[in-house]
């Protein structure tokens, strides 16, 4: 039997009109990676995902750019978590802003550091940035066929 893989990745153009592509990727990617994005643990996963790839839409890359490539990743972790991320050109740290009950948008990254066990950004360099979220699922995953007695 194949072993399944720990990490997968989405590469999408930034485009709003595509954060829903992301969010669809995002449940046959954990599917993919043996999990069920269905559980409670994971039902957000997808929306998280997609906060991440709005955020670089609009404030990395400056709002809709065709030109200009995204990554979103799943990576299952030793530790038995899953981090949820996007890559962006941008240098510029996300935070989270303080929005009045009327305002329409600004609640995405907040969403994110709510739901997530921990959250944080990679710095890339001249390729930009990594903004991250991790959520703890219990237990270590198991390399596949391997039994621990």
């Amino acid at each position: 039997m194949e072993p399944r893989p720990r990490t997968t990745k989405f590469t999408f153009p930034a485009e709003r009109e595509r954060v829903r592509d992301v969010r669809r990727w995002a449940r046959k990617a954990l599917t993919g990676l043996g999990l069920d994005p269905d559980e409670e643990q994971l039902a957000e996963v997808p929306l998280v995902l997609s906060e991440l790839g709005g955020n670089a839409i609009v404030h990395g890359c400056g709002g809709d750019r065709p030109d200009v490539m995204l990554t979103a990743g799943l990576s299952l972790l030793p530790s038995g978590g899953l981090r949820v991320e996007v890559t962006d050109p941008s240098t510029v740290r996300p935070e989270p802003r303080d929005v009045d009950g009327d305002a329409t948008s600004g609640r995405g990254l907040i969403l994110v550091i709510t739901y997530a066990d921990r959250f944080g950004v990679d710095d890339l360099g001249p390729d930009g940035k990594c903004v991250w979220a991790e959520v703890d699922l219990g237990a270590a995953p198991q390399a596949a066929g391997r039994t621990d007695t």
